[in-house]
């Protein structure tokens, strides 16, 4: 009999509830925290492991969930496991079980929390194989109502409420794009019937905010940074790998849509804007500049610097890429990270995941095959860390992890360097190689910090080494 795309994603789903279940037992024992470890393991691993062997007519179908316009026809959603959902679903699970087993690390949780985890996770292993944008953006509605409702329990009221807000706007950046989209007609919203013609400059820019606003780049991080107040350490994992489902979705929405195009992702550029627009904008921004000045009565460095980046990329319009403006909008997303958890090192916990989006928007910018690998496989290997990093284990065991994941995620960076130097733009490669850098200097600054602190013997250090370079060899393999 052969296998069929449900198979795996039905096992990652309800893996994820079997998981919450035993951690929610009110007399928890070691064999069901075992138990759920394993589970919660297999069911990230078990989609990128049957997807090689699932027929290509057997990965793809429709749902049941239909709707149609008035006086139209009756439309089904439609969903495909290929590799990019195969690897978003198990990140999705991953991410989803390393919140669960956060969130039951100690007593005090909201009774809906863990449902919502549950719910969060089955919607982004959803998205993940959505194969039509009507569908997707209405799940992404769904994914953000469950987010923004699962934020008010773990942050600060201030930062939840930014949050919501930030997801609701990116909800309609994503309609806008559909909308602008269905000017150019077509049977069907599915990504493989969509016209490439009719995805213009506009119709990127406009995904590519949404996308950022689920994602929480630069300059919508900040509100993620917000600590709770109070001694709720279980609650502090759970500011980062909260939000990492709706920017993984988000983001793997934008690359479907940017690869309808079929073509050189660096060569899409911006929406027409006459020069007297770009010149009343400039103007803008140097007036802005000025009230701001007259209003706090002193020169403002920040302001004065932001405006003037404004006002050369406002000039400057004409020859802008949409590469460009990702990868410039992901290297601000490293540096503020870096920033944050140079400062208080305990922020790591949550960065380290901004940074992780951060290259996967560079590897989608990017558009080649080579970096979109790369950067998959970084996303794959910080899910799976999240869920170490959510459970106790063993000092060794724990170096080893560390080691191993860092090495693979240099790696890649690595990879994805070699890649930006065949790129054509000038700017595009000078912008990625500076974000690649900077996220490899973050890793590799935490790294050297934690190993500091646990000061391993020279016999774990060759131990870790070792497993880090046969992980990458065998990723390598594989991949290859």
């Amino acid at each position: 009999m052969a296998l069929t795309s449900e198979l795996p994603l039905l096992f990652s789903a309800f893996g994820i509830a079997i998981v919450a279940i035993l951690r929610v037992l009110p007399r928890r024992q070691i064999w069901t925290n075992g138990a759920a470890l394993a589970i919660g393991l297999a069911s990230a691993i078990v989609p990128l492991v049957l997807f090689p062997f699932i027929p290509a007519a057997a990965s793809g179908g429709r749902a049941l969930w239909q709707w149609s316009a008035i006086g139209g026809p009756s439309i089904q959603a439609a969903y495909r496991l290929d590799g990019v959902g195969a690897i978003g679903a198990s990140a999705a699970s991953a991410y989803v079980v390393g919140a669960i087993f956060a969130a039951t690390r100690g007593r005090d949780r909201h009774p809906l929390l863990v449902a919502l985890l549950i719910a969060i996770g089955h919607t982004t292993i959803a998205l993940a194989v959505t194969a039509d944008l009507i569908a997707s953006i209405v799940l992404l509605g769904v994914l953000a109502a469950f987010t923004a409702t699962a934020a008010f329990l773990v942050s600060p009221p201030p930062a939840a409420a930014r949050g919501a807000a930030f997801l609701a706007v990116g909800v309609q950046c994503f309609v806008l794009a559909a909308l602008l989209i269905s000017r150019f007609g077509g049977a069907s919203f599915q990504f493989e019937q969509i016209f490439p013609t009719a995805i213009s400059p506009g119709i990127v820019l406009a995904a590519s905010l949404g996308a950022a606003l689920f994602a929480g780049l630069y300059p919508f991080v900040p509100w993620r940074y917000l600590r709770p107040p109070g001694p709720v350490a279980e609650r502090e994992t759970l500011r980062g790998l909260l939000a990492m489902p709706a920017g993984l979705a988000a983001s793997l929405v934008l690359l479907r849509l940017v690869g309808v195009t079929r073509g050189d992702v660096t060569d899409i550029g911006m929406p027409a804007l006459d020069a007297g627009s770009r010149t009343l904008i400039a103007l803008g921004m140097i007036g802005s500049v000025g009230l701001v000045a007259l209003r706090r009565r002193v020169i403002p460095g920040r302001s004065i610097v932001a405006g003037i980046i404004l006002v050369a990329a406002a000039l400057g319009y004409a020859d802008l890429h949409w590469s460009s403006i990702a990868l410039a909008c992901a290297l601000l997303t490293i540096l503020y990270a870096t920033a944050a958890s140079l400062a208080l090192p305990d922020e790591w916990d949550v960065a380290r995941h901004d940074v992780t989006l951060a290259a996967l928007w560079i590897g989608i910018a990017m558009g080649t095959p080579v970096s979109l690998a790369a950067a998959l496989a970084i996303l794959a290997t910080d899910a799976l860390v999240a869920v170490a990093d959510s459970v106790w284990l063993p000092p060794h065991r724990g170096h080893i992890v560390l080691v191993t994941s860092a090495v693979v995620q240099l790696t890649a960076l690595g990879v994805m360097g070699v890649a930006a130097t065949d790129l054509r733009d000038g700017p595009t490669t000078a912008l990625a190689l500076l974000g690649i850098v900077a996220a490899a200097g973050v890793q590799l600054a935490h790294l050297s910090r934690r190993i500091e602190i646990a000061d391993p013997p020279m016999l774990l250090d060759a131990t870790s080494s070792a497993a880090a370079f046969l992980t990458t060899m065998l990723l390598a393999i594989v991949l290859g």
